[in-house]
């Protein structure tokens, strides 16, 4: 990255506009910027940096709006402008701080936009000039972020020693941030996330192991047995509970064998008595049945004369039936005739009817026969009238058109007028909704700002919360170790109580024992002049002391987890609190809270407003077709009424023309019209007359003829059917007197329908056969029960029920035992896996744990995993820094990775020590002088810079920065370092160095000098030598 062309505007100690021009420079890449204290020599870095990153060079120049001018006017915007090159391609960047003007609540809109310069002008370099997306942008194109773009390009006040005497910990974190080693760290929280899985899962499968065993007394009934004597111990291990399991288990396996063998012997009884009782119902219901049987058969019996006397009802009516079908066609022959008397009567009547209507016609007829010469006048009348019809029918046409035409001409009119009032009114809602767009749009300029900001509050108030939520966790783990601090150390003081008690019990049981003359097993001596004696009612067991100390041991490890829980919760307090400094979150979480709030409200109401855009500008342009409609629509109007005028006037002289030529008394359509219908109508009727009278005539002639022969074969035929009825009258009264039947009323009272003779048919015919069935089944029953007797099932029913409950009771207790082995089994199953799976797992807890500590750094070496990667880049960056050195210290001086400890257990590794060539000994790098330290923070800033560019070989640092640092060199070493900066300046840098040391000042080709006005603000100038 070269800089061009550095703008600041109201920034920092800079009132207006100050313009630094690097091009001034020429060909000189070296040069000093010279002023007095205060003036803004590194307000220049800063603004460079700010420009590029949005935050100044260094961390107490952190907060943007803070560099804001004092000397500004109300209305000036604080901004930064930087023009750079960068691989032979030009770019500009501008930044804008937000400031609060008087008189307003709010800021000024915050602004940032990244453009390509090209021989066709400015190209946005991103696709949205929001600060995020330039920021990312940023580090794509410059290749660093801003921490390394600090230690790398732009060393700034402070910062330039601060990784030389930094410790482990300040190096750790600044190495993070350049060479991006978050994800090594992250290996460190994952592992400890499966660490804590792991134990959990451990102390689940342990608790299940518990839930089986605790499950054992539920399923099983307790009885004298191994299982329940080891379930009644206070301490008790697997392998005993499935022992008592595999114990219990074959006791009920032998049960299972008895309960089946008791179980078969009581079903089969019952069963036997089962089957005895179902005969001897049987037998019972056949009892019953002959009983019934006896009484249906006495019931048939009395049934029996009822049933002859069907039985002779039946014969008669079947001789009935023969005489009723010769009584039957007589009857029908009788009616035949009657039908026919009636038919002729009625023919004469017709016949007498058809000549008086003949007789009447006729004389109608006579009259419109003489009507002739009328009829043939109004037919002559008809015709004349006619003959004008066709003429006047073309006037009144026209006539017609003539009034639809000036109709017509005053609808078209009137739509004119419309048109052209909704096309004005049309062009007034299209410059409105112009209006309201333009408006809208101008609104929702600062929504991408907000939204930024927004993201931004959301993750300072996410970052706080979580603070609050680490803290509170300290709090209470703090609590917990504390309280469970002071009940370890009562609990160990209790432990040592009884350890010397019982210690003491020993010793006086051994001292017991001890004869004079014989050696101690001790000490060895023979003399015993003073024995320990044992206090008995201090006495304790060897028990007793195994279970206190098993109790402290498992207090200690409680205790232990607690305070493995709040180291952890502090290292994330610390962490965050870091993080929090790094972002320079400041404010409480109310005023966060009430920011985001506002912010949030803004951005609602700015995207609901760019929201309806899309509908606006698709509304827009329906108006806009809109509008084009109405005024051609207007147009189509005004031409269609002069197209309409002018056909109504040609249209008019012609009709004038024609009616010119027709006599007045003819002009008239209607009355002609009318005249011509009433001739038409009194002419229709004489014509119907003549023609209906004719006609009815003939029709009178036919129905006359039609009658009299209707009249003749009426007659005939009522003739012929009276002598057939005659004959079967005969014959009726001869089949009648040949019958059985004594008279015409025993032989009507014997008829009986088809359907009645059928019915009485079927009950006879049932009757013989229940009778013929119910005497072979008496029969039948007889001959079986014979020698036999009723039995009592009361008590056979009783036994059989006592028997079924017998075997159900056995079929119960068996099903238990089979449920009490499945159960068995089960668990034991169920624990000898758990218990597989808890070995797995007690392994793999303590290879994770081992493998959490060592790349967490509690180690030995105090060294993290994080921390052995970023050694490597250490010791390139000093192997680099020494090359420099060498010459700086004329051979002192050479820098070297501490292997040394930080004392109180701090982190270690990333300490840096200097081997003094002259001593030939070690030492820390912080004893230096002020002008040894400048050379080796110089000597490793340079050297950072060559690591980072190997890493990243498409990265060109083309710019140094360097601010103070000279003043505290000597003649001889000012010059080495003045060297040094020649030589980079020759591999192509661009390097600035802010000094007050006039030796570099006369040395160095170029001076950029900043100067206060006497109003208190500043100005640059480039002066070239």
């Amino acid at each position: 990255m070269k800089p061009i062309q550095l703008t600041m505007t109201a920034f920092g100690p800079y009132k207006g506009t100050e313009i630094v021009d690097f091009r001034l420079l020429e060909d000189h890449r070296l040069f000093v910027v010279s002023g007095a204290t205060g003036a803004g020599k590194t307000t220049i870095f800063d603004a460079i940096c700010f420009a590029l990153y949005g935050q100044a060079s260094g961390e107490d120049r952190s907060e943007s709006r803070s560099m804001r001018s004092d000397f500004a006017d109300d209305s000036t915007q604080t901004a930064v402008e930087l023009i750079f090159e960068i691989n032979r391609r030009t770019y500009r960047i501008m930044r804008q701080i937000p400031y609060l003007k008087a008189g307003n609540k709010t800021e000024t809109t915050a602004r940032c936009e990244f453009f390509e310069l090209t021989a066709d002008g400015e190209i946005p370099f991103v696709d949205r000039q929001i600060v995020s997306e330039i920021n990312r942008k940023i580090e794509e194109l410059v290749g660093f972020t801003q921490a390394q773009f600090s230690q790398i390009v732009m060393l700034p006040q402070g910062e330039f020693r601060k990784f030389l005497t930094s410790d482990t910990e300040n190096k750790e974190t600044i190495m993070r941030k350049i060479f991006k080693t978050e994800e090594y760290r992250e290996v460190v929280n994952r592992l400890k996330m499966k660490r804590d899985e792991a134990q959990n899962r451990l102390v689940e499968e342990k608790s299940k192991i518990e839930g089986f065993i605790r499950q054992i007394p539920t399923v099983i009934p307790e009885r004298e047995s191994l299982i329940f004597e080891v379930l009644s111990n206070e301490y008790r291990n697997v392998s005993q509970v499935l022992d008592g399991i595999v114990n219990e288990a074959e006791f009920y396996s032998e049960k299972m064998v008895e309960d089946e063998k008791k179980y078969k012997l009581t079903y089969e009884k019952h069963a036997e008595m089962l089957s005895n009782y179902h005969v001897a119902k049987n037998l019972n219901e056949q009892f019953d049945q002959l009983e019934q049987l006896n009484k249906d058969m006495e019931t048939l019996t009395a049934e029996i004369p009822s049933v002859t006397l069907k039985e002779q009802r039946i014969s008669n009516a079947e001789r009935a039936a023969v005489i009723h079908e010769i009584e039957g066609h007589f009857q029908q022959l009788h009616n035949e005739a009657e039908v026919r008397l009636k038919e002729w009567n009625h023919a004469v009547k017709e016949a007498q009817e058809a000549k008086l209507s003949l007789d009447s016609i006729e004389v109608l007829y006579k009259q419109e026969e003489s009507k002739q010469e009328e009829r043939a006048q109004v037919t002559e009348r008809l015709i004349r009238l006619r003959d004008h019809l066709p003429a006047v029918k073309e006037l009144a046409i026209k006539e017609s058109t003539v009034k639809s035409l000036e109709q017509r001409l005053l609808v078209s009119h009137e739509e004119f007028i419309v048109s052209t009032k909704r096309s004005e009114v049309e062009k007034e809602k299209l410059n409105l909704m112009k209006a309201q767009i333009e408006k809208m749009e101008f609104d929702v300029i600062p929504l991408d700002e907000i939204t930024e900001k927004m993201s931004r509050v959301e993750s300072e108030l996410k970052i706080m919360q979580d603070h609050m939520k680490i803290t509170a966790e300290v709090m209470k783990w703090k609590q917990q170790k504390e309280k469970g601090s002071v009940v370890v150390r009562k609990l160990r003081d209790d432990f040592t109580l009884m350890q010397n008690l019982w210690l003491n019990n020993q010793a006086a049981l051994l001292a017991d024992s001890l004869q004079d003359g014989e050696p101690c097993p001790v000490c060895g001596s023979e003399h015993h002049p003073t024995k320990i004696h044992r206090h008995s009612e201090e006495s304790v067991t060897r028990e007793e002391l195994d279970r206190s100390q098993i109790e402290l041991t498992k207090i200690e490890g409680s205790y232990q987890a607690v305070c493995a829980k709040y180291e952890n919760y502090l290292e994330q307090l610390e962490a965050k609190e870091l993080e929090m400094k790094e972002l320079q979150i400041e404010g409480n979480l109310e005023d966060l809270s009430a920011i985001k709030k506002e912010l949030t409200e803004q951005a609602a109401r700015l995207r609901a407003t760019r929201d309806k855009l899309p509908g606006l500008r698709k509304a827009l342009k329906s108006q806009e077709e809109t509008a084009a409609a109405t005024q051609i629509a207007q147009i189509e109007n005004e031409k269609k009424v002069l197209e309409q005028k002018s056909l109504i006037d040609k249209e008019t002289t012609l009709l004038q023309r024609e009616i010119a030529q027709i006599p007045e008394e003819m002009r008239s359509l209607p009355a002609l019209q009318m005249k011509i219908t009433e001739v038409e109508s009194n002419k229709t009727r004489l014509d119907i007359a003549w023609q209906s009278v004719q006609k009815s005539r003939e029709e009178a002639r036919g129905k006359l003829t039609k009658a009299e022969s209707a009249e003749y074969h009426c007659k005939k035929t009522f003739d012929e059917c009276s002598d057939k009825k005659a004959n079967a009258e005969a014959r009726f009264k001869e089949a009648l007197e040949l019958s059985e039947f004594t008279s015409e009323t025993e032989y009507r009272e014997a008829k009986l329908s088809e359907s009645e003779r059928r019915i009485l048919k079927d009950q006879v015919m049932d009757f013989k056969q229940r009778l013929h069935s119910t005497k072979e089944k008496i029969v039948d029953l007889n001959a079986r029960l014979l020698g036999k007797e009723k039995v009592d099932l009361i008590e056979m029913h009783e036994t059989v029920q006592s028997l079924k409950a017998a075997y159900e009771a056995a079929w119960t207790e068996m099903n238990k035992s089979t449920e009490y082995k499945t159960a068995l089994v089960s668990l034991e199953a169920s624990i000898k896996r758990t218990g597989e799976g808890i070995d797995e797992l007690e392994r793999r807890v303590g290879k994770i744990a081992n493998l959490y500590d060592t790349i967490r750094g509690q180690n030995e070496l105090k060294l993290s995993f994080e921390r052995f990667i970023q050694i490597d880049y250490l010791e390139r960056i000093i192997q680099s820094a020494n090359e420099r050195l060498k010459d700086l210290s004329n051979g002192q001086f050479q820098l070297l990775r501490s292997d040394r400890q930080e004392t109180r257990g701090k982190q270690s590794g990333l300490g840096l020590d200097v081997h003094d060539g002259y001593t030939g000994q070690n030492r820390d790098v912080k004893t230096l002088s002020g002008g040894e330290k400048f050379n080796a923070s110089l000597s490793l800033a340079l050297g950072m810079a060559d690591v980072i560019q190997s890493f990243q070989g498409s990265v060109s640092i083309d710019t140094m920065f360097i601010d103070e640092g000279f003043g505290t060199l000597d003649e001889e070493s000012l010059q080495k370092a003045i060297d040094t900066l020649v030589d980079l300046q020759k591999s192509g840098r661009m390097i600035g160095v802010i000094s007050h040391v006039e030796e570099l000042k006369a040395a160095l080709p170029a001076i950029l000098e900043v100067k206060k006005t006497r109003e208190g603000h500043s100005e640059t100038k480039f002066i070239l030598k």
